[in-house]
């Protein structure tokens, strides 16, 4: 876990060394010269690292399930689509619209939330976000029209998805010790693709329990966050410049650098758009594994359409033996889980052994990313060519494993590559533009997966897919042998060293 416990400790800094930055600076209303914040000592306790250990795995955990809950959100409508056919008279490209904005909003929301993060702190975000998922859920689960589902459900996606970009520094607030802040983040991790591949089974379940009415794929998520919302209104703030800033107005001391905060938010909001897209379109390593990533990603939300394609045409499955079908692929989340946690232990703490300054270059992060290269398409061609009449049908269940033991390997593990590579200043942009073109090629894929299984037939569909994941396999092998060419000529990584 070492590689999370890194990827954390770097956004870590990240966060750190913005609050350094804009460190509040207090003068006392007699005229005394500005001091700058800070804790009164090591054993503070409103430092949140001070916290009791019970405490802090609750302000860990809400959050981290309020992530979940919110990409659960996004495939537990999958099963409503036939419903949602009928009942609105449109076509299934239509119907599957509400799924693919939902997923686009994850491109919005954290733009806004990261900079709002950083002004007023962790918990006013989850307050906001929280209420704006709960309203736009329920809107689309009472919409009248199709044109009212979609709108809800992109306004659901964004409104609620400014949570997915504060985890990381709620994980840093939190915690010191690497190996606990390593099984902190580990949530955040994999909410992105646990959430969705349960997400299925739950919507078919309880679509199926009460009669097929379609709206309680949206109602369902409510239940889920219920509970959660009551947990986030006993949330602490964690985030040091607003707990400092909120305790020095309580002692009489005028803030300073809080003058002016609209001007510091739209130019905080500027570098979180700006700076990531241009990372995308100047960086090799950024823009090679984001699309690398992304297409991992994608190929999740793919699934909605090609597994109930495959497994209703070919096994006559139901919409609930579709959802079961999805566990082969969490199996391989475990696995990917394990390998990475077993290659850092492993190659990467041996190659830092023998780097002089023990730390080893970011490249050795990219092993389990190797591994992985090699599982994905593995289990996208398993999937392509396994499915048969006279094959029995747990043969291309067992195909998700290798694909969810892949695709998640190859995202830790780039994640904390990219973190390494450009430290503690750039190294959220790099992530930023990771996220934009994983949710990207995620709302975009489920729209054309059809028409191609359509089109060509299950197995050379299945295989079209396959053949992209192999074209990409060499990308984190080409990354391990030349990296440091590219980084030598980064001018985001030389900023950052000098």
């Amino acid at each position: 876990m070492k590689d999370i416990e890194a990827q954390k400790t770097s956004q870590s800094t990240l966060e750190e060394n913005t609050e350094a930055d804009q460190a509040p600076v207090v003068t006392k209303s007699d005229g005394v010269v500005p001091i700058t914040l800070d804790w009164d000592s090591p054993e503070d306790p409103d430092n949140p690292k001070n916290w009791s250990v019970p405490m802090r795995v609750f302000q860990t955990a809400t959050p981290a399930f309020y992530c979940f809950a919110l990409t659960v959100g996004s495939s537990s409508y999958v099963p409503a689509i036939p419903f949602i056919q009928r009942e609105y008279g449109v076509s299934r490209i239509v119907a599957i619209l509400p799924l693919s904005l939902y997923v686009l909003g994850y491109v919005f929301g954290p733009i806004f939330a990261a900079p709002v993060s950083e002004l007023y702190g962790r918990r006013n975000v989850y307050w906001a976000t929280i209420p704006l998922l709960f309203i736009f859920t329920g809107i689309a689960g009472a919409a009248q029209s199709i044109e009212q589902l979609v709108i809800a459900r992109f306004l659901a996606g964004a409104g609620g998805s400014g949570a997915l970009a504060i985890g990381a520094g709620t994980v840093s607030d939190l915690w010191v010790d690497r190996a606990a802040m390593g099984r902190a983040a580990l949530g955040f991790s994999i909410a992105p693709f646990l959430g969705p591949a349960l997400g299925t089974l739950t919507g078919a379940y309880i679509i199926a329990q009460y009669d097929n009415d379609w709206r309680f794929s949206q109602w369902v998520i409510l239940m889920i966050c219920g509970p959660i919302a009551i947990m986030i209104c006993f949330l602490k703030e964690t985030s040091k410049s607003r707990i400092l800033f909120v305790r020095e107005q309580n002692r009489g001391v005028i803030v300073q650098h809080r003058h002016g905060d609209t001007k510091l938010l739209i130019g905080k909001i500027r570098h979180a758009v700006v700076r990531p897209l241009s990372m995308m379109f100047v960086e090799p390593l950024v823009a090679a594994l984001g699309v690398y990533t992304g297409f991992a990603f994608a190929m999740m939300f793919s699934f909605f359409g090609s597994y109930n394609y495959v497994f209703r045409t070919v096994y006559d499955f139901n919409q609930k033996e579709i959802g079961l079908a999805f566990l082969g692929i969490l199996v391989g989340f475990l696995l990917g889980v394990a390998t990475f946690g077993v290659f850092d232990a492993t190659l990467y703490s041996k190659a830092g052994a023998k780097s002089p300054n023990g730390v080893p270059e970011p490249e050795h992060r990219l092993y389990a990313a190797m591994l992985g290269s090699l599982m994905l398409p593995i289990g996208l061609f398993w999937f392509a060519w396994a499915p048969n009449p006279n094959v029995h049908w747990i043969v291309p269940v067992f195909a998700g494993v290798p694909f969810g033991w892949g695709s998640l390997s190859t995202f830790i593990a780039a994640t904390t590559y990219q973190i390494d590579v450009y430290g503690a200043q750039y190294g959220s942009s790099a992530l930023a533009a990771n996220g934009i073109l994983r949710s990207s090629f995620g709302a975009a894929f489920p729209l054309f997966t059809l028409q191609i299984y359509g089109g060509i037939g299950i197995h050379w569909a299945g295989s079209v897919f396959a053949f992209v994941g192999l074209a990409l396999a060499p990308i984190p092998w080409a990354f391990f042998k030349w990296g440091h060419l590219l980084r030598e000529r980064s001018r985001y990584v030389i900023a950052e060293q000098t």
